[in-house]
């Protein structure tokens, strides 16, 4: 009888720190979430606003022009040479007055998308593709290639 409790609890021990690491991945993978929508979001922000020349925000994104293939296929542009990248500004990611809950801030790209008129010349003003990355706070602040939780977010914006 006492060999079968002793097998329960061992049991019942494994399921439990199982269960712990699972919740624990959800967790960062939500943040990591968390942190390539703020990226986006921020970054369609400023697009609005640059092409509206109405800019409020502190930092803003250089858009890019279009290129084929495009700059965010390119891991080298995020990893690398940082080709058009802009890093969200820390503010705008964690809240004041707490701790951090990323060590790296999200990042993201922009870049014109050339549209087609209704005289079939090409129109880049407008349209643009924006791509976010974020990361999960286990991932450490720098540069270079992730070690962690990575999302990746993408957006069409066209402006009238």
């Amino acid at each position: 009888m006492l060999m079968i409790i002793s097998m329960l609890t061992v049991y019942a021990m494994r399921s439990s720190t199982s269960a712990e690491t699972m919740a624990n991945n959800v967790r960062i993978t939500a943040m990591g979430t968390q942190s390539a929508e703020i990226a986006l979001r921020y970054c369609e922000e400023a697009t609005i606003q640059i092409a509206s020349s109405a800019v409020t925000l502190s930092s803003v994104p250089t858009i890019q022009n279009f290129s084929s293939p495009p700059l965010w296929q390119n891991l080298t542009n995020w990893d690398n040479t940082r080709t058009g990248v802009f890093v969200v500004p820390a503010t705008a990611v964690n809240q004041a007055g707490l701790s951090s809950a990323y060590n790296r801030a999200p990042e993201c790209l922009v870049e014109q998308l050339p549209m087609a008129n209704a005289d079939s010349t090409t129109n880049t003003t407008a349209s643009f593709v924006i791509t976010a990355r974020g990361f999960g706070p286990e991932v450490a602040a720098g540069t270079g290639r992730p070690a962690g939780s990575e999302v990746w977010l993408q957006s069409t914006l066209q402006l009238n």
